[in-house]
């Protein structure tokens, strides 16, 4: 028997945190306990002799392996699985154009709305993804610009046709969406359930005051406001939805007083449907410096009753949506990209079309260069968080880029995951 590579032993005051990468197992021993067994762990054989009952624990949790396990074969089959899997991600744009105008945001928001054509070429899509390519399951994630802003038109209808289409195929169905809340009222929150909708992102940036610079709109005296309370009013009306609730920061913006205001306009019922993150805007520089203030942040949601994001880590051996093969994100004018946080929207030379028959025209091979494994190479194949993270972004890695995407973080990958552990058994 063999150590696994990928524990993680991580101590606090009082306890130690094991972790196994692979198989995402854990548990939690008192401090004193872990450090006499983690003397233990280069000898297996007398591990087993000395604590069987531990020993058992650690073979089940991964920790310890037979000597003919590969790990790094077991990392490149699950790549392999993931980037292959039928499960389709679609993601549609029926607009670039937004209500709001964000300084940190990518998009050039260009007035724009998907055309009947462009319309019926998607319904097209989904015909062929499902009756030849035999699609697994199928969802649907709208996007922009503002998706919203077309419900009526485009969510709907598409989503209605969607529905039917997996009905009959008896394939499962979600519907999903990132959007900033601002059109997501009582009559739409009203329809929600019946077109299958799952999970929701929506951003704050910042404290109210702070968000109301950011995000303002004519007639709407708090963006703040008017969204947090769509977000109540969805919530109550579908106890199925979860939400992240993205908090976007910079290091003059971040306060604990956003706590205090969101509590204000979200019931506790409806705490425990929504998923806190808190995320640095790209433009800002990193501050490790800010990781306990972040954390005291995550307490307070949590103890109000949120779920909190404390880890964000890699749960499916791919290190980006993009990296799979069934996962596309289909633009207003029909127009096909790998991944939407970058300028591809607006390039007049498309990396893909989607076709009049439902098929995509990719130019240049740049779907099968989207599944480049990133991660080989020496400096992740060395690294212990490699399950975690998977290597850098598909896109970056074809632009030649070789950094550590967790050295862009305020927390790093190993605070983070003690953070988390910590409050897993509080």
């Amino acid at each position: 028997m063999q150590i696994s590579k990928y524990n993680y032993i991580l101590y606090d005051a009082n306890y130690s945190y094991w972790y196994n990468g692979l198989t995402h197992k854990h548990f939690r021993l008192s401090g004193a306990l872990s450090k006499k067994l983690e003397q233990l762990l280069d000898n297996t054989d007398k591990l087993a002799i000395a604590v069987p009952d531990f020993y058992e624990k650690l073979k089940q949790g991964g920790f310890i392996i037979d000597d003919s396990v590969d790990e790094l074969d077991i990392i490149r089959q699950k790549n392999d699985a993931s980037i292959h899997s039928k499960d389709y991600y679609m993601i549609v744009l029926p607009t670039l154009d937004c209500n709001f105008k964000c300084w940190y945001c990518i998009q050039n928001h260009i007035p724009s709305k998907m055309s009947t054509e462009t319309f019926e070429k998607l319904k097209r899509h989904i015909d062929y993804m499902i009756e030849e390519k035999e699609i697994s399951s199928l969802h649907l994630d709208w996007f922009g610009g503002e998706p919203f802003m077309y419900f009526k038109e485009i969510i709907v209808p598409l989503s209605k046709y969607a529905i039917n289409k997996c009905k009959e195929a008896n394939i499962p169905f979600q519907n999903t969406s990132t959007t900033n809340g601002y059109y997501i009222d009582e009559s739409v929150a009203s329809q929600l359930e019946d077109l299958q909708f799952r999970h929701f992102q929506i951003t704050l940036d910042g404290e109210q005051k702070e968000h109301d610079k950011v995000k303002f709109q004519n007639g709407c005296d708090s963006a703040f406001k008017h969204v947090l309370k769509n977000i109540n009013y969805l919530l109550k009306k579908n106890p199925l939805i979860s939400l992240t609730l993205r908090i976007n920061y910079t290091h003059q913006t971040l306060s604990a007083n956003i706590v205090e205001q969101v509590n204000g306009l979200i019931d506790p019922e409806v705490r425990k449907q929504i998923g806190v993150a808190l995320k640095k805007v790209w433009q800002e520089r990193v501050d490790k410096s800010f990781a306990t203030a972040i954390s005291d942040i995550m307490d307070l949601f949590e103890d109000s009753g949120y779920q909190v994001q404390r880890l964000n880590h890699n749960l499916h051996f791919i290190p980006c949506y993009a990296n799979k093969e069934y996962y596309n994100a289909i633009n207003f004018n029909g127009n096909v990209v790998k991944c939407t946080a970058c300028d591809d929207l607006y390039n007049k030379n498309a990396l893909g079309k989607l076709t009049n028959q439902g098929t995509i025209e990719w130019n240049d091979g740049i779907d099968l260069k989207y599944q480049s494994k990133s991660f080989e190479n020496s400096r992740c194949l060395k690294c212990k968080f490699l399950p975690l993270c998977m290597g850098l972004c598909p896109r970056n890695f074809l632009r030649g880029d070789t950094y550590c995407k967790y050295e862009g973080e305020d927390m790093n990958l190993e605070y983070s995951l003690l953070n988390f552990l910590s409050h897993e058994y509080k």
